[in-house]
């Protein structure tokens, strides 16, 4: 007890629900997801951090919407960022000497 989600099933998915606000409504997400990077303007083979994120456009509303509900300022985003972007190059190097 007391461990909080450790797994969740796609089944399980199924049956949350969640309440949109007029602002989340009229995000309109009709395109393929791409890489981390591209979808926030990082070149993964420069230094991560010296680098300005840059997302696109429908990301950086949906993004908005929750970093907003976090509180976070907009270097604690950029911070947020580049923490994904540095976890992604790093497992895909140790997938590739694997």
């Amino acid at each position: 007890m007391g461990e909080g989600v450790l797994k969740l099933p796609v089944y399980d998915v199924k049956g949350i629900y969640f309440v949109l606000c007029p602002k989340e409504r009229e995000l309109k997400i009709d395109r393929e997801i791409q890489s981390i990077f591209s979808e926030l303007g990082i070149n993964p083979t420069l230094p991560i951090r010296e680098q300005k994120p840059i997302p696109l456009p429908d990301r950086k509303a949906l993004d908005d919407i929750v970093f907003d509900i976090l509180g976070l300022t907009e270097d604690e985003r950029n911070e947020v960022y580049w923490a994904v972007c540095e976890l992604v190059k790093n497992r895909l190097e140790k997938a590739r000497s694997a």
